[in-house]
């Protein structure tokens, strides 16, 4: 079914992946941003497989490191050392844990981590940066956001940006982690905490800001998926409640009137997400006839 920009699938297999892909127009060159920021609900191996299969066309499948993505995180409860040693070591076991490298050699994709680039200094100048930016949008309210581009995906710059997210709720003031909350892992720091701010006083623009920068750059489509895990997180972000199985997948052009349906879907008011209200504002307001169908329909989450 369809509600306005907004393709609904209560069946998540790898022909309805690629049916919704087929629909997206994905523009080379491909950029697929997955949804690896915590080790206990993630996007899966078998989830990855089926859209790589299903774009075909070579593709470039961008994380950065996080230190929730560790063996601690699944089996103590904790977070991950923040050192560089560390985090690649994680990196590694997580590849491997999640049978994610094996997908990647399967279909011959690179993954590029863009923490090493920009410790390497492999970085587009920051000026550069800007100049586009604020051509198009207002200016980000956190400066080392421009300087936080990678050669590798400037280069790619005219495509699209994939963002796929798993579909998690969370405790307010975040309230949801969609396809636009999903390239807030695009900032490349282990630990975000400075753009949450105290009490996430920062998040909403920190996490409009990054969508600024690469929607600059890039075409930015999404999914949203519960197939395999969705979550439902409360203060506690390392002991999430894992609902499994849901087999839902959503996908459109439009991330912001995505991110509005799926909210809704799982009990929350669109107007009350602070970072999809900002976002509705520069990237573009959703349908509220299209939320009010989907609410309709009698679909609920969790």
């Amino acid at each position: 079914m369809k509600f306005g920009e907004v393709i609904v699938e209560a069946s998540g297999r790898a022909e309805v992946f690629a049916d919704i892909i087929s629909k997206l127009n994905l523009r080379p060159p491909i950029i697929v941003k997955p949804n690896w920021g915590v080790s206990q609900c993630y996007t899966e191996a078998k989830i990855l497989d089926w859209v790589l299969s299903a774009i075909g066309d070579k593709v470039l499948v961008v994380e950065s490191y996080g230190w929730a993505r560790t063996k601690d995180a699944v089996f103590r409860k904790r977070m991950g050392s923040k050192s560089r040693s560390s985090l690649r070591k994680s990196d590694q076991w997580f590849l491997d844990y999640s049978g994610i490298r094996s997908v990647l050699e399967k279909h011959g994709v690179e993954y590029f981590n863009i923490t090493e680039a920009v410790w390497a200094g492999r970085v587009v100048e920051p000026e550069t940066i800007r100049r586009l930016v604020e051509a198009k949008y207002p200016p980000v309210h956190n400066d080392e956001l421009y300087g936080a581009v990678p050669f590798r995906l400037y280069e790619s710059r005219g495509g699209t940006l994939l963002s796929l997210a798993k579909l998690k709720s969370l405790a307010s003031p975040i309230d949801v982690s969609l396809s636009v909350k999903n390239l807030f892992g695009l900032i490349p720091t282990p630990s975000r905490m400075r753009f949450h701010g105290k009490k996430n006083v920062l998040l909403d623009r920190s996490i409009v800001d990054i969508n600024k920068i690469y929607r600059t750059l890039f075409t930015v489509k999404g999914i949203v998926e519960a197939v395999f895990t969705a979550s439902l997180t409360g203060e506690d972000p390392l002991d999430p409640e894992i609902h499994k199985n849901l087999g839902l997948v959503l996908g459109s052009e439009d991330t912001v009137e995505l991110d509005a349906l799926v909210s809704s879907l799982v009990g929350k008011d669109p107007y009350q997400v602070g970072h999809l209200k900002l976002a509705s504002e520069l990237f573009g307001k959703w349908n509220d006839r299209n939320i009010a169908l989907g609410r309709e329909s009698g679909i609920r989450i969790f």
